[in-house]
């Protein structure tokens, strides 16, 4: 059963290469599909949808708002005796801002694809597409379904993947592709989005001592977050993630140079773990603000959720035991592929992984391809890498979901 099982991964191997794997990559990367554009994500959905179904590899697009189109492939399983597996990818990047390379003129050196999303995540999303592709290529019959669910809006509010929550299909395990370096990542922190809103008292500049400055006072409050919180929330240690974190991302305040600021606002960004709750996140900037209240008793503060980030599905962490036959199978398949032991370690950002484990109960792990440059200047993805994440994906399949 063994020698089948190689027999057959050796053959889904030999039936895309490397080269058209990139191609479909620089494709995919040559279609801009950020906030900024008109089109959103619909004009990859669509390129997509259609080089899956050219393949015979059954794919359709499902509407989730205003040019916004999921992409659902499914290769069905024969018999329903087999386990199903969602691939899971975003289709949506971000804006290109002032890049040193051109961000939609893809270009291959030195082992590297260049390009907007590259990296995050269109390798991952291109790799997974070539594993369905391989697979039907080699004629292989799972008895249990491979889905591709490419989604929009991972880097705004997610509302790919909570339609797919929602609406389905549905799944027994998934894999998202981001980008980990070729470690299978079971678990990742939980993201939440604060303002905290500090007001103050106005005057004239030339009469300061009439007012209540919020700047003054949100430095104040800056002061107690990085000296007490910080450090605290550094020494905690959990059993399944990275240490929580805290950042002090955006501040605003003021009106003029020559008034006193009645109104100051920062926007904080906090990565929570599995051991922590939201109470306990929220009742920790509370107690700040308590604190600083002791030592300014005119310190004003009120302290709101911000939802940018999120549709309606909370961004908690993920977690999938690492006894998952899901975890096994990626364990034994990074190492038959790479030759080296699959290193198991935690994701450093957040990712939909988390709403597929926790709201559709479809454990989900994170593991793709390596490189450099999410969201920065110059952003890459290792071409090898790309086929690697392909094998992996098809052989995890073959595992996951049998064949006949």
């Amino acid at each position: 059963m063994a020698r089948r099982s190689g027999d057959i991964e050796s053959r889904i191997k030999q039936k895309v290469k490397k080269s058209e794997i990139e191609g479909l990559v620089k494709h995919l990367v040559s279609i801009p599909s950020h906030s900024e554009v008109p089109t959103r994500e619909s004009e990859v959905a669509e390129y997509l949808n259609e080089f899956l179904s050219d393949e015979g590899v059954p794919s359709r697009l499902r509407k989730v708002g205003k040019n916004r189109l999921n992409v659902i492939a499914t290769i069905k399983g024969t018999t329903g005796n087999g386990k199903s597996l969602m691939l899971n990818g975003h289709t949506d990047t971000v804006p290109p801002y002032d890049m040193d390379i051109k961000p939609f003129t893809p270009k291959v050196t030195a082992g590297r694809l260049h390009g907007r999303g590259a990296l995050d995540m269109k390798g991952g999303l291109g790799a997974m597409a070539a594993a369905l592709v391989a697979i039907r290529r080699a004629k292989v019959r799972l008895q249990g379904d491979l889905i591709l669910t490419a989604v929009v809006g991972e880097e705004g509010k997610s509302e790919g993947t909570e339609d797919i929550v929602l609406k389905g299909p549905k799944a027994d395990f998934g894999i998202v592709g981001e980008p980990t370096s070729l470690e299978v990542q079971p678990s990742h922190r939980g993201l939440e989005w604060l303002e905290v809103h500090v007001f103050g008292k106005a005057a004239h500049g030339g009469q300061a001592e009439k007012g209540v400055n919020a700047i003054s006072m949100a430095a104040r409050f800056i002061n107690k977050v990085e000296e007490d919180l910080v450090p605290k929330l550094a020494s905690r240690r959990s059993r399944h993630t990275l240490p929580p974190t805290l950042n002090l991302g955006v501040i605003s305040g003021g009106q003029q140079p020559s008034s006193v600021a009645d109104r100051c606002a920062i926007w904080i960004d906090r990565r929570w773990t599995p051991e922590e709750s939201l109470d306990q996140v929220f009742q920790e900037i509370y107690d700040v603000f308590d604190s600083v209240k002791k030592e300014r008793h005119e310190f004003r503060a009120k302290l709101k959720r911000d939802t940018r980030n999120m549709k309606s599905m909370t961004h908690v962490p993920n977690v999938v035991s690492r006894s998952s036959p899901l975890v096994k199978a990626l364990e034994t398949t990074v190492q038959s592929h790479t030759g080296k032991k699959a290193k198991l370690t935690s994701f450093w950002g957040w990712t939909d992984a988390a709403l597929l484990t926790h709201f559709a109960k479809t454990p989900t792990v994170v593991f793709g391809p390596g490189g450099a440059g999410a969201h920065a200047r110059v952003e890459y993805v290792k071409t090898n890498d790309l086929v690697t994440c392909a094998n992996v994906y098809s052989s995890t399949a073959l595992k996951i979901c049998r064949t006949d």
